[in-house]
């Protein structure tokens, strides 16, 4: 068999290796866009069939994906952080797209307002989300704490809630902007409901799934968690919003 050389650690490698058994890094092939975009997408976003595998229980199986996690299944799914900022960066992506602008006001008027939104989504929003997401895990844990083993999988399972959330409202997002340009505004408003309804059903039933317990009290838990969560969103959003003006 042929041998060649690594190019990163000088190492000799097989003519078949994909990858250097030294220090790890992938057989450079042909350099073209092609093969620069699935190098891009493999290392940042593991862009390959875990994309499906993944996306898909994230959506439609409330706290599978945590469960899988905790059980030591996780080469076969994208990592919880991993998804958490991909999905964070489609979300800003959408949003920024699909933010209604005014036809009414003056230039002056609507150069202010979208450098406002566009600091708001681009930059606070982010920050804030990130905060979120180990407050939200530390609500979860103290409410949850007789049955919560550690604060690793509050965490991860925190890391996946908010994922959904991006991937939720990115979707929202982009049927939102298709449809204000229809003019269906009632349509619009009925979708965000129904985006705000299943949110809502999604973390009872994520919670029921990882912290297996009577109903009773864990409804009474479920709305402890969002009322205290919605509460810490409104407050930090109005704070924001003014502080901005």
């Amino acid at each position: 068999m042929a041998a060649t050389i690594c190019p990163n650690c000088e190492q000799p490698m097989g003519a078949a290796d994909r990858y250097c058994a030294a220090c790890g890094q992938k057989a450079i092939g042909r350099e073209d866009l092609n093969e620069f975009l699935q190098q891009f997408l493999g290392d940042y976003f593991t862009w390959d069939s875990k994309l499906i595998r993944s996306l898909v229980p994230l959506l439609v199986r409330p706290g599978f994906l945590t469960i899988e996690y905790m059980a030591g299944r996780r080469a076969r799914y994208i990592p919880p952080l991993r998804m958490f900022i991909f999905l964070s960066i489609i979300f800003f992506l959408v949003i920024g797209w699909s933010t209604p602008r005014s036809g009414d006001a003056t230039l002056a008027e609507a150069i202010e307002d979208r450098v406002f939104w566009d600091h708001f989504f681009a930059s606070v929003l982010p920050k804030l989300f990130f905060l979120f997401l180990p407050l939200f895990a530390l609500i979860t844990h103290l409410l949850h704490r007789r049955t919560a083993d550690s604060f690793v999988r509050t965490f991860i399972l925190s890391t996946h809630f908010h994922a959904f959330v991006f991937l939720a409202f990115a979707v929202y997002g982009a049927l939102s902007g298709m449809l204000s340009s229809l003019g269906l505004v009632r349509v619009n408003t009925l979708l965000v409901l129904a985006v705000l309804a299943y949110t809502g059903i999604y973390l009872w039933l994520a919670l029921r799934r990882v912290y297996p317990r009577r109903w009773p009290g864990q409804l009474a838990r479920f709305i402890a968690l969002a009322a205290m969560y919605v509460l810490v969103l409104a407050g930090s959003a109005v704070l924001v919003a003014w502080a901005l003006l």
